[in-house]
């Protein structure tokens, strides 16, 4: 299997502001600790490039990545308002990656910071950090995994199903996960088990205190992947899991949220290889709630990504998701959320490679039928100057629109252009 590159795509995703919010968990894990991986397919941006890649500093079996990431730009709508203002920001992203493999297994550690200061308007300054640590033990042909997170994250309102808040609410995560791969001849079984403990901070909305206790939550999650390779590269997968729910802080008097939910996938992993590379789960998820004020829900989920590669030089990578999220505000307990993404990249030569995207995303919230829709498009180039510095020039647009959704419950309809310039210096 081709060589993946940790150190540029972890901090990388945990870069991802207009796609990533409190909820949906997957997109704040790292690339390159055991038991957090999410890169599916090697494409024109993600791909081994020995000529342009930090060599690292190796102790031993030891190999340590260090890369500081260096941002400035105009976000031309800091608040997600109707009428945007705008400001200057200057992101400073430090991270360390930390590996090692032998024939016993693999260990991992990613460590990063995050701080992002707008000038002149300090409120929505915010300094965020990750510490995440995975191992892997191989025990025969079976593989155990092992790994333990934390975050310390904000939350923009820019974000759908985000609060109406005059400042980003912080917030943190407490992850645990394990799993088990075993093989009985063409059949893999890996039961896993995750552990997510949430707080969040308070909060203002117009200068108003508003208690953000009702949302912290512990969630346990229960999945066994069942996966048939009938060929090389080509598997049949079916998914169950069970999630509960369990809000530690309800709010005196207002209905509980806990609940239980049951998904059960089926669907195909291929890779031939050369052109194509896929992978399709469709299923359907039921929730169960606590509480008999709120109705049970059922609905059709999917977990989608498709790679095409019509030649080493170019890569369009799709991507999609359907599922149930609990909701952040008081009162509505839980909405649908979809999303696609279309990502084209491009090595122009071997020292610049060019990227597009565009996607939509959608929140139905299932209390109130209402939803937020919205649309993204994005652009970038980024120059490598050497094995050690690469430059990168990065444009994103994103249109959000609320319908039948009561005043005040989220942030209003607005449109964000955010151009960034960074400097990525790696070891």
């Amino acid at each position: 299997m081709p060589r993946r590159r940790p150190w540029l795509i972890a901090p990388c995703l945990l870069a991802c502001a207009w796609v990533a919010k409190a909820q949906l968990l997957t997109t704040l894990f790292p690339e390159g600790v055991p038991g957090y991986g999410t890169e599916q397919g090697v494409t024109v941006k993600s791909r081994a490039r020995p000529a342009f890649e930090p060599l690292g500093v190796h102790a031993g079996s030891l190999l340590v990545r260090p890369v500081l990431n260096f941002s400035v730009g105009y976000d031309d709508n800091i608040f997600g308002a109707p009428s945007g203002h705008g400001g200057w920001q200057i992101a400073t992203r430090p991270s360390l990656l930390m590996s090692m493999e032998n024939s016993i297994g693999s260990l991992g550690l990613f460590v990063s910071a995050d701080d992002i200061r707008y000038i002149g308007d300090p409120t929505q300054n915010r300094t965020d950090g990750a510490v995440f640590v995975g191992a892997t033990i191989n025990i025969g042909r079976d593989k155990l995994t092992l790994g333990a997170g934390y975050l310390a994250r904000h939350e923009d309102r820019t974000a759908l199903d985000a609060l109406p808040s005059d400042s980003p609410v912080a917030f943190t995560v407490e992850n645990l996960r394990a799993s088990y791969a075993t093989a009985f001849g063409r059949v893999t079984a890996t039961p896993s088990i995750e552990f997510n403990r949430w707080r969040f901070d308070n909060t203002t909305i117009h200068g108003l205190p508003v208690s953000q206790k009702s949302r912290d939550r512990t969630t346990l999650r229960g999945e066994m992947k069942l996966s048939y390779a009938w060929m090389p590269g080509r598997d049949f997968l079916f998914v169950t899991r069970v999630l509960d729910t369990h809000y530690d802080h309800p709010a005196v008097g207002a209905v509980s949220n806990n609940s239980l939910s049951w998904q059960g996938l089926f669907g195909i992993d291929y890779d031939d290889n050369s052109v194509w590379r896929y992978r399709l789960l469709g299923g359907v998820e039921y929730r169960a709630p606590a509480s008999p004020l709120i109705a049970p829900q059922t609905t059709a989920i999917a977990e989608a990504e498709v790679t095409w590669s019509p030649s080493g030089m170019t890569t369009v990578r799709a991507t999609a998701t359907r599922g149930i999220e609990d909701a952040a505000q008081s009162g509505l307990s839980s909405y649908t959320y979809t999303t696609a993404r279309v990502t084209l990249d491009h090595e122009y030569s071997r020292d610049i490679l060019l990227n597009a995207s565009a996607g939509v995303r959608q929140a139905r919230f299932n209390q109130t039928g209402g939803q937020q829709l919205g649309y993204g498009l994005g652009a970038g180039a980024t120059w490598l100057l050497n094995r050690n510095v690469r430059l990168s020039l990065t444009y994103d647009f994103a249109d959000i629109r609320n319908e039948h959704l009561p005043a005040g419950t989220v942030a209003g309809d607005y449109t964000r252009s955010l151009t960034m310039l960074t400097l990525r210096m790696g070891l």
